[in-house]
């Protein structure tokens, strides 16, 4: 299983300094930036040569919609490997996923299942609340 991380600008770039800081390298993770400076065609190329000798692949992208998102997308639908194709995962669902990869044996469609789960959970407002502390009790 391989996981390519895609988006816009230097997003993949920026996943994987994160994910190198806080995991060091994840293996069978791929980082594609898709930068002003190409097109879809160009950003296609880079795409079919990260899944080459990969039987089954998992997109993360950033945006659904999005050129990395579209291009995935109509990619997956013209190869033989088991594709599956995400859109606004966050880092936590990427440094669960990736560090238990190399042992994975679902499908690229359950992986992909389980990194939006994730990032589903991952996702939250911080709420305060009041403390309340009792002046009569000594101690922590």
């Amino acid at each position: 299983m391989k996981i390519i991380v895609t988006g816009h600008g230097n997003y993949a770039d920026g996943l994987q300094s994160t994910v190198k800081l806080l995991a060091g390298e994840l293996a069978n993770v791929a980082y594609i930036n898709f930068t002003g400076a190409m097109d879809d065609t160009a950003l296609r190329v880079e795409f079919e040569a990260a899944i080459e000798g990969s039987d089954q692949v998992v997109f993360m992208c950033d945006l659904i919609g999005g050129t990395p998102f579209k291009e995935a997308v109509k990619l997956s639908d013209q190869v033989d490997q088991d594709v599956a194709v995400t859109s606004g995962c966050n880092i936590g669902s990427l440094l669960e996923v990736g560090l238990q990869l190399a042992d994975y044996q679902g499908t690229a469609a359950q992986l992909a299942t389980r990194l939006v789960a994730i990032s589903k959970t991952q996702t939250t407002v911080f709420q305060h609340r009041a403390i309340v502390q009792d002046d009569e009790e000594d101690g922590i």
